[in-house]
């Protein structure tokens, strides 16, 4: 079996009293289930941002990947370090640079009885295509699928159109339907009718924006879990999520607030649970646009040209922020400064771009240059419920650029209108992040800063619209390069110009933080996805 298994010197994983939820005994399960959290099997988990969709091919991103991966497996899993492990498949091999064969696990059944084939896999991979309206779509991820087959119901066979080394994680993407279920639209798996997976977990209740309400599988090939019952609640108020953990309303609760910290560890009935996740945090910004919305003179008046297609401005930008301060008193230590998609070392990184050093005299100086001496009016937005500590983070940058001479205004909103606004480019400037969920750097750089191509799975989170053709140009070649080592180097090679262009601008790398009762446990996961199946009990 061949897998894809890039190195993670840069990952670190922490936690107080960690335990693999699947190492247990049926008699040490039974003792859990009878005290505590988890009684009746029932297990309360407090999600910091909703999901906005259970249709699992309709909008990448965390909240809905995370609720999806509750009810749908996929051919290919992601295990806590974004290693490849079999999923619905239990293995696969390349036949040649551009031939696959997969094969897939016998007797799985959907959780309406349906037995899981070939054909379900090959209306799964083709669905994303179809969706057109997809505001984040999973293209990106079977857009090298030239041919799919199905010798038979337990292999499949992948034709991809040119060499693509990193299939089998970008497989890990996409959730598995059944194929009775590849017209059904959106509003069908939002009801429940199409929300029919081979999963952990079978759909009970699903109340947007407040919570899902999951069934245990007791059929699932993964093997039988604790939980009878899970409920994720979504608490978007840092303050409240916490409330409910301290009052006993959650068992466990994700993307602890930095600034409560103590009032976890003060507690001996609580425990924090910490891991250095994948996700960059940065600031993107409009690139296309001669003119821009949210930018204009300090008079108010519209400004002639778009400042933000100069370098020199995007520059200034960059040395504008303190990283330092950012990381320290915003993010309160839950964090680390970043100066690309992962920290130097990892696979596909540039070994030459170091994090900017803040230099506000320097970036006043570069504004003067390009010909705003007294800079200009802008306004930041982002999610206020989203990331950790965003609405704060959006805030803090507000202030910097304002200390160089740009008057900057804070604008945040709840991640369900950010994420539906965003993707369109309705933003001049605006903070987001990215999950480098396979642990080097091709995924983000397609997705992020390769020129906006929804039909070849092209930039489909570059919500900026960077275009930078040598860039697109290189990218091909490294996708394409099956040999890993000459890959990563040509990789390394478009991340220094990506990064030394200012395409984005990164922060830092987000510090994950669980809390949870003393005797609930959680393996962290480079992704942040918090995972029932995951969750075990001390």
């Amino acid at each position: 079996m061949s897998q894809f298994r890039p190195t993670r010197r840069w990952l670190t994983r922490g936690a107080l009293g960690l335990a693999p939820a699947l190492a247990m005994s049926p008699g040490w399960l039974g003792a859990a289930l009878a005290q505590g959290a988890g009684s009746n099997g029932r297990l309360r988990v407090g999600m910091a941002a909703p999901n906005t969709t259970l249709d699992p091919h309709f909008q990448s991103n965390a909240p809905n990947n995370a609720v999806a991966s509750h009810i749908f497996d996929a051919l290919v899993t992601n295990d806590e370090t974004s290693d490849s492990k079999p999923g619905l498949a239990q293995s696969w091999h390349a036949l040649d640079d551009t031939h696959w064969e997969l094969t897939l696990r016998p007797g799985v059944h959907f959780t309406d009885g349906t037995l899981f084939t070939a054909a379900d896999a090959i209306a799964s991979l083709e669905r994303p295509t179809a969706l057109t309206t997809s505001p984040a779509s999973f293209r990106t991820y079977t857009r090298t699928i030239k041919a799919l087959s199905a010798p038979d119901p337990q292999r499949l066979l992948i034709e991809t159109s040119v060499p693509d080394p990193l299939l089998p994680n970008s497989l890990s993407r996409v959730r598995v339907i059944s194929a009775k279920f590849k017209d059904a639209d959106t509003a069908d798996f939002n009801a429940g009718r199409a929300a029919i997976g081979t999963g952990a977990f079978i759909l009970k209740e699903y109340t947007p924006g407040t919570r899902v309400v999951l069934a245990r599988n007791d059929s699932w090939w993964g093997g039988k879990l604790p939980w009878e019952e899970v409920v994720l609640s979504f608490a978007t108020d840092d303050g409240g999520r916490l409330a409910s953990l301290l009052s006993g309303d959650l068992d466990i609760i994700e993307a602890m607030p930095s600034q409560s910290a103590a009032r976890v560890r003060e507690n001996n009935r609580f425990h924090l649970i910490r891991g250095t996740s994948s996700r960059v945090v940065y600031l993107g910004m409009d690139h296309q646009r001669d003119t821009t919305p949210f930018i204009t003179g300090k008079d108010g008046k519209p400004l002639p040209r778009n400042p933000l297609k100069d370098l020199r401005v995007r520059q200034a930008l960059d040395m504008a922020i303190n990283r330092q301060a950012l990381v320290e008193r915003v993010m309160e230590g839950d964090g680390v400064i970043a100066g690309q998609f992962l920290p130097e070392g990892a696979p596909g990184t540039s070994p030459t771009v170091k994090p900017t050093r803040y230099d506000p005299a320097r970036a006043k100086a570069l504004l003067a240059e390009a010909g705003y001496p007294d800079g200009f009016r802008m306004t930041v937005h982002g999610p206020n419920d989203r990331y950790i500590n965003d609405a704060k983070l959006v805030q803090a940058v507000a202030q910097m650029f304002t200390r160089v001479g740009i008057d900057t205004q804070a604008e945040v909103m709840p991640w369900s209108v950010f994420s539906t606004r965003n993707p369109k480019g309705d933003f001049s400037f605006y903070l987001s992040a990215w999950g480098v969920n396979t642990g080097e750097t091709s995924n983000p750089l397609k997705a992020i800063v390769a020129t906006y191509d929804p039909k070849a799975g092209m930039g489909a989170s570059n919500s900026g619209r960077y275009s930078n053709p040598e860039v697109d140009a290189k990218l091909a070649q490294a996708l394409g390069t099956m040999d890993d080592a000459a890959r990563n180097r040509l990789l390394g090679e478009i991340c220094t110009a990506v990064f030394e262009d200012k395409a984005i601008l990164p922060l830092h790398q987000e510090v994950s933080v669980w809390a949870a009762r003393r005797d609930v446990t959680y393996v962290t996961r480079a992704d942040q996805y918090t995972l029932a199946m995951g969750i075990g009990r001390a």
